[in-house]
């Protein structure tokens, strides 16, 4: 009986070790992530606040081509601005009363240049998507803050060694999102980023 008691205490006296062990852990635990979340909220409130940007509208102003007039260009744009300006810290808000500041985009042009060269069964295609936009950022009150231009460009180049077409005629939908995407982000950068 002697030996049971003993292997039961042991038994009971390592349990009560461990339960003490993990509760010193665990209220460290607790009194670091206590720490931890004080110290975010004290720097988070000296941050700076974000600046409130509402997008008034992007407009497609291309007179030449088949981009003409096209809606959905317009649309898409809007929308890449939305996520650029969300990547660099900007809150974009829906309600125009709401803003600091107020961005308009007008779309000025767009055209693919290309360019082939032939020599005997060598190919080489070239075409470069150019897009051109104006950025106009206005305070509440409609004061114009800044008016810029961004031209961007993206390029594709194709080789080959027979030649197999002579071009369809359509636009590299890659090569046109790569130069709007470039042009929207120069266009923020140069207004909202320069202190010009």
């Amino acid at each position: 009986m002697g030996k049971q008691n003993i292997s039961n205490k042991i038994t009971y006296d390592t349990h009560q070790l461990w339960f003490a062990l993990i509760f010193n852990s665990m209220t460290k635990i607790k009194g670091l992530s206590l720490l931890l979340c004080t110290l975010f909220l004290a720097f988070s409130s000296f941050a700076q606040d974000t600046q409130k940007v509402y997008i008034s509208g992007v407009e497609n102003k291309i007179k030449i081509g088949r981009m003409t007039s096209n809606r959905n260009l317009a649309f898409g744009v809007k929308n890449i601005f939305e996520e650029i300006l969300q990547d660099k810290e900007f809150t974009i808000v829906e309600v125009r009363g709401e803003a600091d500041v107020l961005l308009n985009v007008d779309l000025l042009y767009f055209d693919v240049n290309r360019t082939k060269r032939n020599v005997s069964v060598f190919h080489s295609d070239v075409e470069e998507t150019l897009v051109v936009m104006k950025g106009i950022l206005t305070d509440k009150s409609g004061k114009k803050l800044k008016e810029v231009v961004a031209e961007e460009s993206s390029s594709e180049i194709s080789t080959s060694t027979l030649i197999t077409d002579e071009g369809s005629g359509q636009i590299n939908q890659q090569a046109l999102s790569s130069a709007i995407k470039k042009t929207c982000v120069s266009l923020v950068d140069k207004i909202f980023l320069d202190k010009k």
